[in-house]
């Protein structure tokens, strides 16, 4: 038996003592793992949330602002729909401090009948458009032609290619990349299919709010502030000069997100420290218990040539495979529990939610395993100290 494979028969000749190290050690991985990475899937969320509005402010009826429309469409995905005169996008545009102001429109489809599947329509103007376009063409750079559509990443695309909204066929021509956002669950498209989407719903009887004709109304104003001008002073002057709108800043929207996660994140960093240091306290007294029950064992392997060194290095290298074996199985664990149930707890946290990259969750899960490892070892370390300045002769008379 060489002294290398010592650590090793140790560990495989107390199995009780080692799976209680290790599964201390598997819960302390696997909390700081998951917890990290839900903190990471978090801010992301949020940071594509900001991404994705493009606009500096949001101008919509008074009514959708009091229901939060607005908010239920781009953060939860529910489906709502609004309407105002188209007059309101030319009023915006005039207000001093606006830069650009693009129009949209919202329609939600319903679940049976007449519809595919129900969902929020998302329709935008081409020509004058600044926050859809940009990211739309990374997944599809062509022009949308009449009936086209571009569906969010949680929306199934059937094998024929195309949906059906209130009696019309529509070709689904793209499909996005995950925001970890409400806009997962949306549909955009051309304001000349929108708009004929609208006529049909009206005409079918679906669609109680809008009176009129669609060429004249519009849901939204996109606004764009321009350079030198203070965001706040520009929505108080569109409030105050466009009748019956609302204008909401994109900031105060993230701002109640942001809020939120700042909240989940002291919560979720409060228990993983917690954790840390009970697995800390725990590991500090199962190592005294275990150096106290193994002083002889010490001794005789000093007495038969054994340095001081090598004894420090066997304590050190139980530690660092238990703990090492721990913290890859509570890894797999947390992994297990999170990539597969991302999407529920989406649902359930009501925030952004967007899972971070392979290279940054690989860098959490280092993260982690060294994390568990070093505590270990510390642990081990200031025992293996103590059994340097013990004296071997005094233990071995005292054994006999």
């Amino acid at each position: 038996m060489t002294f290398a494979r010592l650590p090793f028969l140790n560990i495989l000749g107390r199995k009780g003592r080692s799976a209680a190290l290790l599964l201390f050690s598997l819960f302390l991985s696997a909390a700081v793992f998951a917890g990290s990475l839900l903190l990471a899937s978090l801010k992301n969320g949020l940071r594509s949330l900001e991404l994705r509005l493009g606009a500096d402010i949001i101008v919509t009826p008074e009514t959708a602002y009091v229901k939060k429309g607005i908010e239920n469409i781009l953060l939860y995905g529910n489906r709502t729909y609004f309407y105002m005169p188209r007059k309101r996008l030319d009023d915006v545009a005039l207000v001093e401090g606006v830069e650009l102001a693009s129009p949209q429109m919202f329609l939600a489809t319903l679940s049976s009948g007449c519809c595919s599947v129900g969902l929020q329509l998302i329709g935008f103007d081409a020509d004058s458009d600044f926050t859809v376009r940009p990211w739309l063409t990374k997944a599809f750079g062509g022009e949308l032609l009449p009936g086209d559509i571009i569906v969010g990443s949680k929306i199934s695309v059937p094998s024929g290619g195309s949906l059906k909204f209130y009696g019309q066929s529509c070709r689904i021509v793209a499909q996005l990349g995950e925001t970890g956002t409400g806009l997962d669950n949306a549909v955009y498209t051309s304001m000349e299919t929108i708009k004929s989407l609208i006529a049909s719903s009206v005409a079918l009887g679906f669609n109680d709010r809008m009176v009129g004709d669609p060429d004249r109304s519009i849901s939204s104003v996109m606004v764009k502030v321009k350079d030198g001008y203070d965001i706040n002073d520009v929505a108080r002057r569109i409030d105050r000069q466009v009748k019956q709108v609302k204008a909401v800043k994109t900031k105060s929207m993230t701002r109640e997100v942001s809020d939120s996660l700042a909240g989940l994140s002291r919560v979720i960093s409060i228990l993983a420290v917690f954790v840390w240091l009970l697995f800390l306290c725990i590991m500090l007294v199962v190592f005294g218990m275990m150096i106290g029950e193994r002083t002889k064992e010490f001794a005789v392997l000093r007495a038969v040539g054994a340095s001081q060194g090598r004894l420090s290095l066997l304590v050190l290298s139980e530690a660092a495979a238990i703990n090492a074996a721990g913290a890859v199985a509570g890894i797999l664990l947390a992994s297990l529990c999170v990539f597969p149930f991302h999407t529920a707890i989406e649902g359930s946290l009501k925030l952004p939610f967007l899972t971070p990259s392979l290279p940054s969750c690989l860098g959490l899960a280092l993260a982690t395993f060294v994390l568990t490892v070093l505590t270990g070892a510390a642990c081990a370390a200031f025992f293996a100290a103590r059994i340097a300045r013990q004296d071997t002769g005094n233990i071995l008379r005292e054994g006999n």
